[in-house]
């Protein structure tokens, strides 16, 4: 029983056994295949869980979080980090640095992308890594727009490259940064001595840049309190605190402690001077029957001093006591009565500033007013003379903040030509305008402008509201008479209950506007303005390309160009358009433009003679006002709008071009031509080629923008070798080939091809029926440049040899009727074995089919060779010989010796000397004849020629015996 029992508790152990490593090994196998990217914790910002910001501001301050195990799966991977702030209106602006507390590289430190967020990599070397505590140095949270008691999450995200599910984690510390509501002194401040100063300070409290004379709490002085956080850490507190005071927490003894105190910048944040309406005036007029204005601030030291308004006349003399009602000062926000009557009209400055310390930078605002006794608006105008076209500003002033005001000028003033459609947008709809439009003469505002006829229209007007001080328009002069224009200013619409004639903004109520008297008006003059045309001037070449450009005055929307002989301007369309858009730089542009054609001044341009090529602005051209330039214009109505003109000549087509041939052939292994030359005028050309067997090939080629034309390749290997004609046809000015044959180039070539050509008709024939068909036909204008050349086998020929010395250069020159970078001409020295020595090639050579090679002697020994051109087709050989390289020997002088005395004078010697070298020197140029006699007479020719010639001479003298 003992030895049973022990045999099954083995089987159940071993079991056992294998059982957990099996399950052992699952249980690994999944944590491998599900590790989880790691999420940060124990998130701080300037080391506590929240902060509390006094006021909409910036404040810098350290982010920190503890993250473990990166790269739980691959090492080395990037772990991609991203702290940001959630809430609206909050975002970080920039940061100082990345601190690790553990060894993990930094592979891309803090950047502040777009969305306001810190980024920024790191990149550890092995798997499973505890970061530590990972320190966003001088963080710097923008709260500026945020409002008081708006607060924000701070979320740190980790996107692991290294963990196998490919996920990323995200921790948020809710509420980590507030916006404080409005403290005001019971933020631990208090005034002891009621002098509108909160100079005693406990803890919580907000301290400003530019405060003296504080008392702290427990007699602490001011550099009892450090720096908190951030790059300025440990920084101690000023006394007086310096306008440059690093703002944020600070830290402090007891009872302040840990962030204790704030030091924060001192704004005013809102001033306003409001009239009874509770409209801003800042800037505009502030009338005196406003018994009810104010002026309203806003502002955040509201804990620290009370806030004192200041008011001075334009001499700079204080009339506070005189315009506020109450009180001139006053803690917190909100406003501070005036009574504007109680000074006389003028200019004033309004200044708000703290009552003691805080009245620099930011802590003090003023504005401007002017206090008007008048009941009466007034009208100014920017300018009082402007160009025809030009906009003209002007401004309604004097009027209470919010009042509409009715601004017309009167039919009289229109320009000729307009329409109702134009004068509706006479005073524009800009600035401070509410609407425009045009009465009629029915009292009603006109509301069928586009059929509207403009002699039934009244005046055109503007609805101009008061806001900040004025209201401002402007007029678009363009469609104003060159004369003397007046502008009438009308009072202020009284509400709908008082039966005003536009109390929202929109003339309601014709009648009553009708009945009022003006309160201002103004005169301006406008003056004709102008337009030019730079091109195109001088020459014009029927059918060529041009450029329409120019200038025009501020305002010309769109100019028409015309064309005069002796009769009515006749208009030029462009590119079936009747105008030019004028663009917003005041020039105008159409390029690439073919002003010649088959329409009234198109038609004008296509005949060659002189005429007046003018440019005007398209109202102007628009004499009956449809909307639509007239075809034709008189010269006075022409001369009588913004019009310019200049002279332009119209000259006939022209063509020039040539056939590009080598040695005036083509070879037929090419059987290819080139063609170009110039064609002003035209688009496309006609090409013919005929043989002498009435064989032909032909054409169409096009003409670029700037008249030249080059085509090549074009085939001619159906054509007969022998005598070729080449011919360029130009369907002339009218655009037909000869009487109404063809209307185009590509037609014109195909009937040469299918019906000249055809048949049994010789080459002559051929081409008369060419010629009587174009330019020999009836009243044609037809244009044809022929050339003749010939179509024959491929030849390169060897025509001369220079240089033959061995070591020096040999050149080759030769003739050839081959075309040029298609083929190559190689050119080999071989040696009485055949064998390759040297070798040079060419693929260059001019018309005249001449080409040449050098080949290096260096390395050749005199001797017999022979001298191969190949074409690739045909070559051809010539024997040379290889000589040697000419020496030139001087002989040396030598000394007479002379057995007279020493004493005798040397003359005899250097008459010696000096003739030695003489002789010499003529020997030397005889022995230099000789050797150019030695190589050959003509060079290439060797000895063996001269025997030869030699033994026949000597024939001949036994003939003759």
């Amino acid at each position: 029983m003992t030895d049973t029992t022990n045999k099954l508790r083995a089987v159940f152990l071993t079991a056992l056994m294998i059982g957990s490593v099996f399950t052992a090994g699952i249980a690994f196998t999944g944590t491998a295949a599900a590790a989880n990217a790691s999420s940060p914790n124990n998130i701080q910002v300037g080391g506590q869980d929240s902060i509390e910001l006094s006021e909409p501001t910036t404040q810098t301050e350290d982010v920190t979080f503890d993250i473990s195990n990166l790269n739980p799966d691959n090492s080395g991977q990037t772990v991609e980090f991203t702290v940001s702030l959630d809430a609206a209106n909050f975002e970080f602006s920039d940061a100082n640095q990345v601190q690790v507390s553990n060894d993990v590289s930094i592979s891309q430190n803090e950047q502040v992308n777009g969305n306001g967020e810190i980024t920024f990599n790191l990149e550890p070397s092995s798997s499973g890594v505890d970061a530590g505590t990972i320190t966003v140095d001088g963080a710097v949270i923008d709260a500026t727009a945020a409002s008081a008691g708006a607060s924000s999450d701070v979320t740190v995200t980790v996107d692991d490259s290294g963990a196998n599910d490919d996920t990323t984690a995200s921790t948020t510390l809710s509420s980590a940064v507030t916006v404080a509501e409005s403290t005001g002194p019971a933020d631990g401040r208090s005034d002891s001595d009621g002098d509108g100063k909160y100079e005693t300070v406990g803890p919580n409290s907000v301290v400003y840049q530019g405060e003296g004379d504080l008392d702290f709490a427990n007699d602490l002085s001011a550099s009892s309190f450090e720096r908190a956080s951030g790059s300025n850490e440990g920084v101690p507190l000023e006394m007086p605190i310096p306008s440059d005071q690093t703002t944020g927490t600070y830290d402090g003894p007891s009872p302040f402690g840990n962030g204790g105190l704030t030091v924060s910048t001192p704004r005013v944040t809102t001033l306003e001077v409001q009239n009874n309406a509770g409209s801003d005036v800042s800037g505009g007029i502030l009338n005196t029957n406003q018994d009810n204005a104010v002026v309203e601030v806003e502002y955040n030291y509201d804990n620290a001093e009370d806030i004192e308004l200041t008011v001075e006349d334009e001499d700079g003399l204080d009339v506070t006591d005189e315009i506020v009602d109450s009180a001139a000062t006053r803690n917190g926000d909100g406003s501070i009565a005036i009574n504007p009557s109680a000074v006389d009209a003028g200019e004033y400055t309004f200044e708000v500033a703290g009552v003691d310390d805080l009245d620099f930078g930011d802590a003090s605002e003023s504005v401007s007013v002017t206090i008007s006794s008048s009941q009466t608006a007034s009208l100014s105008l920017a300018e009082d003379e402007v160009v025809q076209g030009a906009n003209l500003q002007y401004t309604v002033e004097n009027s209470p903040e919010g009042n509409f005001h009715a601004v017309t000028v009167d039919s009289s003033d229109f320009r000729d030509g307009v329409s109702t459609e134009n004068v509706a947008n006479l005073l524009r709809n800009v600035g401070d305008t509410t609407e425009t439009g045009v009465v009629n003469d029915n009292g009603a505002v006109e509301t069928d402008l586009e059929n509207a006829d403009i002699d039934n229209v009244d005046y055109a007007y503007a609805i101009v509201e008061i806001d900040g001080g004025n209201g401002v328009g402007s007029i678009e002069t363009q469609y104003l008479d060159d004369s003397s224009v007046d502008v009438d200013l009308y009072p202020a619409s009284a509400d709908a209950a008082d039966d005003g004639y536009a109390p929202d903004g929109s003339l309601d109520n014709v009648t009553t506007l009708n009945g009022l008297e003006t309160d201002d008006d103004e005169s301006f003059e406008v003056t004709e303005g102008e337009v030019s045309l730079d091109s195109p001037t001088g020459t014009y070449v029927v059918g060529s390309e041009v450029d329409i450009n120019g200038t025009a005055n501020e305002g010309t929307d769109e100019v028409a160009l015309y064309a005069r002989d002796n009769n009515d301007f006749e208009l030029v369309t462009i590119d079936d358009d009747r105008t030019i858009e004028v663009d917003s730089d005041d020039t105008f542009e159409e390029t690439d433009v073919v002003i010649s054609g088959d329409t009234d001044g198109n038609n004008l341009l296509s005949l060659p003679g002189t005429y007046r090529l003018g440019i005007i602005d398209a109202t102007d051209a628009d004499t009956n006002s449809d909307g639509t330039v007239e075809d034709t214009l008189t010269t006075s109505d022409f001369n009588s709008g913004i019009s310019s003109t200049s002279s332009l000549t119209v000259t006939d087509t022209e063509l020039n071009g040539s056939f590009v041939t080598y040695n005036g052939q083509i070879a037929s292994d090419d059987a290819q031509v080139d063609v170009e030359g110039t064609a002003p005028g035209k688009d496309e050309l006609a090409v013919a080629f005929v043989d002498s067997r009435g064989n032909a090939e032909a054409y169409d080629i096009t003409v670029d923008s700037d008249g030249t034309f080059t085509e090549e390749d074009l085939d001619i290997s159906t054509l007969n070798e022998g005598s070729v004609s080449a011919h360029i046809i130009s369907s002339g000015r009218d655009g037909v080939f000869g009487d109404g044959v063809e209307n185009s180039a590509s037609a014109f070539a195909d009937t040469i091809m299918g019906d000249y050509a055809s048949g049994a008709s010789t080459g002559n024939q051929v081409r008369d029926r060419i010629l009587a068909n174009s330019v020999d036909d009836t009243a044609s204008d037809d244009l044809i440049v022929t050339e003749t050349f010939r179509l024959s086998d491929g030849l390169t020929t060897i025509e001369s040899v220079s240089g033959v010395e061995s070591g020096g250069t040999l050149t080759v020159e030769g003739q050839t009727n081959r075309v040029p970078d298609d083929n190559t001409i190689t050119v080999e020295l071989l040696d009485q074995d055949d064998e390759s020595v040297t070798i040079a090639s060419t693929d260059e050579w001019g018309t005249d089919g001449q080409w040449s090679v050098e080949m290096d002697l260096a390395n050749v020994e005199p001797g017999e060779y022979t001298l191969e051109s190949d074409d690739g087709d045909n070559t051809d050989r010539q024997d040379i010989e290889i000589v040697e390289e000419s020496q030139e020997t001087t002989q040396q002088p030598t000394t007479q010796t002379t057995e007279e005395p020493t004493t005798q004078e040397p003359t005899t010697t250097e008459e010696s000397t000096t003739a030695a070298p003489t002789t010499t020197e003529e020997s030397a140029g005889t022995t230099e004849d000789t050797s150019g006699e030695s190589g050959s007479g003509i060079p290439g020719f060797g000895m063996g020629i001269a025997l030869v010639a030699v033994l026949g001479a000597a024939l001949l003298a036994l003939r003759q015996n």
